[in-house]
């Protein structure tokens, strides 16, 4: 009986539904050392930091970015997390 509480209580680790390329790094966010994981599918980039998800962006063609945070994340101003996120990817991906 004991047992099986305690396999109830574990926790189950989910792998993520998003598919696509996945790039990591670790760059400084409000002068703290941040683990970035992006997984980009097309001009659709996710945003995992220290694993927390805090939304996405898309890149138009025409350079023009469009952001989708996650309405309850503990971020207040994402722009302190999204831009350096988006500078360090510019400097990452090839030219085209």
């Amino acid at each position: 009986m004991e047992e099986d509480k305690k396999h109830e209580s574990l926790p189950v680790i989910k792998e993520s539904d998003i598919i696509g390329e996945t790039i990591i790094f670790d760059i400084p966010i409000k002068q703290k050392l941040a683990h970035v994981i992006v997984t980009k599918s097309g001009s659709h980039y996710h945003i995992n930091l220290d694993g927390e998800d805090i939304g996405s962006f898309h890149k138009e063609s025409n350079g023009e970015i469009n952001r989708y945070e996650q309405p309850k994340g503990v971020h207040t101003d994402i722009d302190e997390y999204f831009k350096p996120i988006e500078a360090k990817l510019a400097e990452l991906e090839p030219p085209i």
